[in-house]
């Protein structure tokens, strides 16, 4: 049964491929005969994939869309990286969900048990272990609506504009461009009146797409987080801190905050890095573990004796 039902991935994948191919190459390829392939091909169907034949003996298969949805067939390794991409989802993306669609739960949390459910059980329990196992960093992004996620999508690939409504009470209507993550934050890049803007999703209380149709103004590839950084005000704070600690520790913990690191002397390093806000810099440097002191800003020392303090008295 497992050596079958092996063969019927594979064949799927086949098909898959977005050609017509005929049962003589399907069989070559799976190392079957034909007679194999029709009886797969059969079983397919009985599962409720769409797969039509051409005439004749040597007629094509092809794989067609279906508005049901079948059994879900996938490898062990896509399993298991659709699961840790949903529980990575799950940690850090910020994703919510509207009370009427997902309740009290996390919608990638709702989707991943969804899954884990049609999975065949020993994939399902490959998964569930996973799960278990993983553990994510800190680094939480600011919670947004995944429902506006999806309609600034269909903006930008249907070309209709949005009309938004800010958090500032203003209401601008503007061309969805690309949606982008950054420093734990979503933003949106879009066009109004023929400039480029950017929006904090977290910041935009409810969008709607208008009738209003627009022209793709396409950017060059990987030009969307220059332009995102470009039209951002940089409100970062510089930090600079001497670690007792190899490099590798240091820029770990401080990857995302653009961190520039020098030795200055045995096992010494000089931390420069930009921060959203002092206290994320005084909790992510005692998470390195290891003894540093604050060489600027001044602000930063008394952060840092502040959360000494508390965490003396926890």
């Amino acid at each position: 049964m497992a050596h079958s039902t092996e063969r019927l991935f594979s064949l799927l994948s086949c098909l898959q491929s977005g050609r017509p191919m005929s049962g003589r190459e399907l069989a070559a390829r799976l190392d079957v005969d034909v007679r194999t392939v029709r009886r797969d091909i059969a079983r397919l169907r009985d599962m409720g994939y769409r797969v039509d034949a051409g005439p004749g003996p040597h007629g094509a298969y092809e794989l067609r869309a279906s508005a049901a949805m079948p059994p879900l067939v996938l490898s062990d390794e896509e399993a298991v990286a659709l699961v840790v991409g949903m529980a990575l989802a799950t940690a850090r993306s910020g994703l919510t969900g509207t009370a009427r669609s997902a309740g009290d739960e996390d919608p990638a949390q709702s989707a991943l048990g969804k899954l884990t459910r049609v999975l065949p059980r020993p994939l399902a329990a490959t998964c569930r272990r996973v799960t278990e196992a993983l553990t994510t960093s800190p680094e939480v992004t600011v919670p947004v609506d995944a429902g506006l996620l999806a309609t600034l999508a269909q903006g930008a690939e249907q070309g209709r504009t949005a009309m938004l409504e800010l958090s500032d009470g203003t209401t601008p209507e503007v061309q969805p461009h690309r949606l982008l993550l950054r420093r734990r934050r979503w933003y949106l890049l879009a066009r109004a009146h023929d400039t480029w803007a950017v929006h904090r999703l977290d910041g935009i209380r409810s969008c709607t797409l208008t009738r209003t149709s627009f022209a793709p103004h396409p950017l060059a590839p990987g030009r969307e987080a220059e332009e995102l950084e470009r039209l951002l005000p940089d409100r970062r704070i510089r930090v600079r801190i001497r670690f007792e600690a190899d490099s590798a520790a240091v820029i770990d913990r401080f990857r995302n905050e653009e961190p520039d690191v020098i030795k200055d002397g045995p096992r010494h390093v000089i931390l420069t890095a930009r921060v959203d806000s002092l206290e994320w810099a005084a909790m992510l440097a005692t998470l390195v573990d290891e003894a540093f002191t604050v060489l600027e800003p001044n602000e930063l020392k008394q952060r840092c004796h502040t959360l000494a303090r508390r965490l003396a008295n926890a």
